[in-house]
């Protein structure tokens, strides 16, 4: 497992779609209190369907994403569509990609009144409370996005909908004070709509949330070393999304 994992190899594909989703999950290191890693992944999607991994990396948390984007830039720079990247917004990745590639960020709009939910546990915000529910359904409502609407007038009126309907929930987080609330959605806003703006799919990272309950069926029954848990992963992943099969 160790050998065949340390001798693969994951890049985007430039005869696949040019769209890719990058998220990290935690996992479990020996020596290291609680999920001490980040586990990085870059999932791209398939023309006919489905996904495949382009790029799997293990570090700190909000650390570098520079060595799992390392074989995929020259890739990128072949997309003669605009290249599409969704995230939850971690800035260590689009600092990996800056002065590199011109890319499109989408913020994953199924993060954000997940998250929403944390930064209004910080702000001290009792769960379910009427002050809670208030901003969480109105996120859900600001992040629903209705499929295959390709009228441009039609788009722009929605954005502008939205953005409307989401600025009065700020509003609403600065009456009450909600101060993580408000620094987490001021942050948000302006990656939230880009998927639409441009007439291109893609508002969520629900399938790499996915692919992460395939990687912790396998890590978290222990804690590993650094590099057993990433080889153990690549495999697979490799066998579950790229056709591997040793």
């Amino acid at each position: 497992m160790q050998q065949v994992g340390t001798k693969m190899d994951f890049a985007l594909d430039e005869n696949e779609k040019p769209r890719a989703e990058a998220d990290g999950t935690g996992v479990g290191i020996v020596g290291i209190a609680k999920r001490g890693k980040e586990l990085k992944v870059l999932i791209q999607y398939k023309k006919g369907g489905g996904i495949r991994v382009a790029g799997i990396d293990i570090g700190n948390y909000n650390g570098s994403w520079d060595k799992l984007f390392q074989k995929s830039i020259e890739v990128i720079k072949k997309f003669k569509q605009p290249f599409l990247l969704l995230t939850d917004g971690d800035t260590s990745i689009f600092e990996s990609l800056k002065g590199k590639v011109t890319i499109l960020v989408q913020r994953c709009l199924w993060h954000i009144p997940y998250q929403a939910q944390y930064v209004l546990w910080q702000d001290g915000v009792k769960r379910k409370s009427s002050e809670w529910l208030h901003v969480i359904a109105e996120l859900m409502e600001v992040c629903a996005i209705r499929s295959l609407v390709d009228c441009p007038d039609t788009i722009k009126a929605m954005i502008e909908s939205k953005r409307a309907r989401l600025e009065k929930v700020i509003d609403y987080c600065r009456e009450k004070e909600f101060k993580h609330c408000i620094s987490y959605l001021e942050n948000a806003r302006g990656d939230m709509f880009t998927a639409l703006e441009n007439r291109l799919e893609g508002k969520t990272t629900s399938r790499v949330e996915r692919l992460f309950r395939t990687v912790n069926m396998r890590v978290n029954v222990s804690k590993w070393s650094t590099e057993g848990v990433l080889n153990v992963t690549k495999v697979r992943l490799a066998y579950y999304y790229n056709g591997f099969d040793a």
